[in-house]
């Protein structure tokens, strides 16, 4: 499949994709800084700007998610890579303490493996999912999510009956 990369420097190539993105979805906020464009969103709105950063504005990969847990809320922060030098930071947050957001496996296809992760370690679910199951902690029997402030780590209450 070839794709048509858009031309111009850095700095006018992130300009146009914060413009595009202002265009298409209403952006809670939004900026340039350096080679990062950075825009919050509301989590509803979040598969459609990164189907429109894909599909429209040629941003190719997916890099990673991260989430911060904000005891009552969660930040999630999409990094997008544009493969000739720029970023673009896509940051939403779900209130809540079982939160859960749209998939955006169908549009970047790498968000399985960070999805499942942010689902394990957070309990962050994610609708749409193809197969949303732990990755790290075990499958059966561990109903905690070990990155949430929330967490106790006793030992003794944690791990009890899985020896």
């Amino acid at each position: 499949m070839a794709v048509s990369m858009p031309g111009g420097d850095v700095a006018s190539r992130l300009s146009g994709y914060l413009d595009g993105l202002k265009n298409r979805h209403g952006l809670e906020e939004g900026e340039v800084e350096g080679n990062v464009v950075r825009v919050v969103v509301a989590p509803e709105s979040v598969p459609q700007v990164l189907a429109t950063a894909k599909a429209q504005l040629k941003v190719l990969h997916l890099s990673f998610i991260t989430v911060v847990d904000w005891e009552g809320s969660f930040e999630l922060t999409y990094e997008l890579l544009d493969l000739r030098g720029g970023t673009v930071r896509v940051k939403t947050v779900i209130e809540g303490t079982e939160p859960v957001i749209g998939s955006v496996t169908s549009v970047y296809p790498t968000a399985n493996w960070h999805e499942r992760e942010a689902y394990d370690m957070f309990g962050v679910a994610f609708r749409g999912h193809p197969d949303l199951r732990r990755t790290y902690m075990w499958q059966d029997h561990f109903d905690h999510h070990p990155l949430l402030k929330s967490f106790d780590i006793s030992t003794k209450r944690t791990f009890e009956g899985l020896r």
